[in-house]
């Protein structure tokens, strides 16, 4: 079995869940950037602490997960990534709302992870001395954030890309006609 055990699955879990997480403040950095006018219900408080802290937490688990994890997710990550990109290629439809320079960043992210965890002392070799391995997971994911913010898709490009997944407009609402009888005065009650 993959998962030998519960303590296992509940860490792939774990770390597969921070992996999801982690994309959430690059991806609300990158919009606040490239669409800062769009009307927002709620506005996080303090953004440029936040986001990229949020992306360095996310990291620690994954980091926290252990090496054996790590390399699972990165293999099915890979694993999935090729059979998006498949679907892409056999799709009636092209996509234009994909920008792959803007997802450059995660190849590197997510092997960079790898190769810190093999360097940590979390089922790696403990090459990493104790709380250095930390300060590299946080360098290296400060400087992953940014370089993910700064290569975030165009603002002409979000807008095109908000504006396909925006429902059609409704037609115009026409008032109901009148009940048969009404124009001539017939049907209706004396």
């Amino acid at each position: 079995l993959p998962f030998p055990s519960w303590a296992a699955l509940v860490q792939i879990l774990t770390a597969a869940t921070a992996i999801m997480y982690a994309f959430a403040p690059v991806s609300m950095a990158a919009l606040h950037l490239r669409d800062p006018d769009r009307p927002r219900p709620w506005r996080m408080p303090w953004p440029k602490v936040l986001n990229p802290a949020g992306f360095c937490i996310a990291n620690l688990l994954i980091y926290w997960s252990d090496f054996s994890t790590v390399w699972k997710l990165l293999l099915l990550v890979f694993a999935g990534r090729v059979l998006f990109e498949y679907k892409l290629r056999t799709a009636d439809v092209r996509r234009k709302d994909i920008d792959w320079r803007a997802s450059s960043w995660i190849w590197p992210w997510l092997i960079g992870m790898t190769l810190i965890s093999i360097l940590g002392r979390y089922g790696g070799h403990n090459v990493l001395p104790d709380w250095i391995d930390l300060l590299v997971v946080i360098a290296f994911s400060l400087g992953v954030f940014y370089y993910a913010v700064s290569v975030a898709m165009p603002p002409e490009r979000v807008q095109e890309a908000i504006a396909m997944d925006l429902p059609a407009s409704p037609p115009p609402a026409t008032p109901d006609p009148p009940p048969a009888g009404d124009a001539a005065g017939e049907g209706a009650p004396a």
